[in-house]
């Protein structure tokens, strides 16, 4: 097969099209690949620098879009400059509310993180984990990341459950089972980065807080790209850096901790981020005190865990970001993504590939298996200008705002049959 690329692609008929890859005609009858898209707003290519390229990576990291860039453009203008009396303000509040009111939690219920992992391991520790015999129960398709924590917290003496995923889920069930009348801490991703698979969060929640077990939940695939509610959910603490969905970049995160969930939590950070009142009485003109100074904690998430600065550049690209998600709507963007996903696991299934996301999945990530993943398809993709997600055995293409039917019928001719 010759080279394929978006631009090359384009300019070729229907008819030369229809032999391009083996699964078009039988997959075009399916209606969910055929659904309308809401309005006229998606895709959105205009708000980002791709060129003629195929970008199915955002479950990786997102592109910045052209108004983010700006937001950050206009912040280093003025930290280049430091103009005296300068009226810029960075609005890291702002950036609080916007995801307080994305994922529908209260402001000070959150505080900034570097990553999810940070985020995870803090309440881990903040839940005096490890101890003897302490019930915890994760599965096998949360974050891969987590998996050495969970492990070493059983090696120190926790009781670690791991539940397996069958079929490309973990069953309701099999959750049932394995958190039993004391478990402490239950720990999964609410959506997974393996597959896409999407858990039941106010089921598993209300399964575990009636057996005296708090729920964290690893919410970096879902926050920015399916509608998620925390409050309604009864999740006890979630996480989520914000380089994908959010359209962020690396190394500032969220952290949610349930306003009633704080008291089962130990202070195990001391950041002078986290004070809310501090008077010195050592230094000139000082109030006096017998202490070298007063101070208290704010009585909120950031209270609790916030350390020290944070990346300035990533609040000023947020501010841009979530405003551009909170115009879409997070249910707008998941109604776009889902006749791309629909038409992905159609044409993978019938090109023979074996397909790791659950039919019923709707979230924009659809996984397969497929042996010497990378050295059998990366060069190909490479060649036509693809982008995507492959490891040594296995690819992911992920679809976001910007994705069209062009890309996946693309994306699916280059890769031709398994």
């Amino acid at each position: 097969m010759s080279e394929i690329t978006r631009r090359n692609w384009l300019a070729l008929g229907a008819a030369t099209l229809a032999g391009a890859a083996a699964c078009r005609s039988s997959a075009a009858a399916s209606p969910a690949a055929q659904a309308v898209l809401p309005g006229a707003a998606l895709p959105d290519r205009a708000s980002f620098d791709l060129g003629a390229s195929v970008y199915l990576n955002a479950g990786s990291q997102h592109p910045i879009s052209r108004q983010a860039r700006a937001s950050i453009d206009a912040y280093l203008d003025n930290r280049s400059a430091h103009p005296p009396g300068g009226a810029y303000e960075l609005g890291s509040s702002r950036v609080l509310e916007k995801f307080a009111r994305l994922v529908n939690a209260d402001a000070d219920e959150l505080t900034f993180v570097q990553s999810t992992t940070t985020g995870e391991q803090m309440i881990v520790r903040s839940l005096m984990l490890p101890s003897e015999g302490a019930r915890i129960v994760t599965d096998t398709l949360h974050f891969f990341g987590s998996v050495p924590l969970y492990m070493e917290l059983g090696k120190a003496g926790c009781d670690v459950a791991w539940v397996g995923h069958r079929d490309g889920r973990i069953s309701l069930e099999d959750m049932d089972r394995a958190i039993t009348p004391g478990t402490r801490l239950v720990a999964l991703s609410l959506v997974s980065t393996v597959n896409g698979f999407q858990h039941d969060l106010k089921a598993i929640c209300d399964l575990a807080h009636a057996r005296g077990a708090l729920v964290y939940a690893d919410i970096i695939h879902a926050a920015g790209c399916v509608p998620v509610d925390l409050h309604a959910s009864g999740v006890d603490f979630a996480a989520c850096a914000s380089y994908k969905w959010l359209m962020g970049d690396f190394g500032l995160g969220f952290l949610y901790v349930r306003r009633g969930a704080r008291e089962a939590l130990t202070r195990t950070q001391y950041g002078y981020y986290g004070v809310g009142r501090f008077t010195s009485h050592v230094y000139p003109l000082d109030p006096p005190g017998e202490e070298v100074a007063s101070y208290a904690f704010e009585d909120t998430a950031t209270g609790l865990f916030a350390l020290g600065t944070y990346s300035h550049t990533t609040i000023a690209l947020l501010n841009a970001s979530l405003d551009y998600i909170a115009a879409l709507g997070t249910g707008a963007i998941q109604q776009h993504a889902l006749p791309l996903t629909a038409r992905l696991k159609d044409g993978l299934r019938t090109q023979g590939y074996d397909l790791l996301t659950p039919e019923e999945s709707k979230t924009p990530l659809v996984a397969c298996a497929y042996q010497d993943a990378r050295a059998r398809l990366g060069p190909k993709l490479k060649a036509a200008g693809i982008t995507t997600t492959v490891s040594a055995n296995r690819f992911r293409p992920s679809v976001s705002v910007f994705n069209t039917m062009d890309d996946i019928e693309i994306f699916l001719a280059t890769i031709g049959p398994a």
